[in-house]
């Protein structure tokens, strides 16, 4: 009896122990408006405080204020009503690290981070603000979940000239890996609304110095995307992906753009580029589908995708009668094109052929689309869209100024 007895308080004071050393691991730290429970005021000083592995609990309040995550890898997770707004008089805290001005109200960089339940509200203050970003990653990984981006813009839809150049400002969602480190990024359950140019952009640069090393693997998945809507002034898009400078495709970006809901990326005359749904550039063995895709001047451009799967998405059209409507326009090679639905387009598919910059679209396989009030379901060619200058817009006669990825 004396034995079973030590026995099970030796078990207890295990359970004990055991159950400490869980609650100690679980233990973060936590952010509160007015301090309350001995917390943080300000999220960046919480950031300051942690360690890695360590968790931030962001309580209902509004924080005005940028944020800053460098080399630690960390968890912020909001409560309901978890609201971090963008302050005036914003630092540019993306130029050292990306090499471009850029103001993002979440910064994060070299680190593995969770980001889940926040609103990011910009305010609309871009004027204020120049290259307003909601979140921002630069040679980091990690998840973005469950958050809701806002009002990334002007106000209304602008393109502004800047040193005479047309400069394209206001995202929502940015992450981007310009280092050797491969790197995944899920990016899930979102809500972007309101931006100025992309609601998400994910691209990656390769080593120069091994460009034969897949250095990004990016899942966008489940979010919900929403433009300003039809406009004469700039051309918007939901969604990038894409890959720069790899030896060859098979290195490239990879990953999944599924499940999401775009719209409202529409431009009408006289402005010449159009407003697309979802854009891809240079991807291999990336999975598209199940999106839905509406209102807007091209639903999807996949151009240099390779070995690709474009499947079960809805493209349906604009709510305004514009020209040259398009569901799908496809180069690359390899690419299965499955069980897609096209309504109320001009044109349904377009395979590249002969482009200058694209190339063509080679060993396609199409099966089971569906085309409906289409007015023609499948042409070829070269891609038509008239360059824009800044002389279209009544400015200096200058190209676009490159600036981070794609726009």
């Amino acid at each position: 009896m004396l034995i079973r007895r030590i026995a099970l308080i030796t078990l207890l004071l295990l359970a004990m122990v055991a159950s400490q050393s869980t609650l100690a691991q679980a233990a973060g730290l936590c952010v509160h408006p007015a301090g309350a429970g001995r917390c943080f005021t300000s999220i960046q000083a919480a950031v300051d405080a942690a360690e890695d592995g360590d968790h931030i609990t962001i309580r209902s309040g509004k924080y005005v204020e940028q944020v800053t995550i460098f080399d630690k890898d960390l968890t912020l997770i909001g409560q309901p009503g978890a609201i971090i707004q963008a302050p005036s008089g914003m630092q540019d805290t993306l130029s050292a690290v990306g090499g471009v001005e850029g103001r993002p109200v979440i910064l994060v960089t070299e680190a593995e981070v969770t980001l889940r339940n926040l609103t990011i509200d910009g305010l609309n203050s871009a004027e204020e603000n120049p290259f307003l970003e909601g979140i921002v990653y630069v040679n980091a990984g990690g998840l973005m979940r469950n958050n809701q981006i806002r009002n990334m813009g002007f106000g209304e839809p602008t393109l502004p000239i800047v040193d005479g150049w047309p400069s394209y400002q206001g995202n929502g969602i940015v992450a981007a890996n310009l280092s050797a480190t491969p790197r995944t990024i899920n990016i899930f359950d979102n809500y972007i609304a309101g931006f100025n140019s992309v609601g998400i952009t994910v691209f990656a640069n390769a080593d120069p110095n091994n460009p034969s090393v897949t250095t990004l693997t990016a899942n966008i998945v489940d979010n919900v995307v929403t433009a300003q809507g039809a406009n004469d002034v700039i051309d918007q898009w939901g969604i990038f992906l894409g890959g720069y400078d790899f030896a060859e495709p098979q290195f490239s970006v990879t990953g999944t753009i599924k499940g999401n809901r775009v719209s409202d990326t529409l431009t009408l005359a006289p402005y010449p580029l159009p407003g697309v749904g979802i854009a891809t550039l240079y991807t291999y063995n990336l999975d598209i589908s199940d999106n839905e895709i509406e209102n807007a001047n091209v639903g999807l451009g996949a151009n240099l995708a390779f070995s690709d799967r474009v499947a079960g998405n809805q493209i349906t059209g604009p709510q305004q009668a514009v020209q040259g409507s398009t569901g799908l326009i496809l180069s690359g090679s390899d690419t299965a094109v499955q069980e897609n639905r096209f309504r109320k387009l001009d044109l349904g598919l377009m395979l590249v052929v002969d482009d200058p910059m694209f190339g063509s679209a080679t060993n396609i396989s199409m099966d089971e689309n569906r085309f409906e009030k289409v007015g023609v379901d499948a042409l070829t060619g070269a891609i038509s869209f008239a360059p824009l200058t800044a002389n279209t817009l009544k400015a200096q006669p200058l190209e676009i100024q490159p600036k981070f990825g794609p726009r």
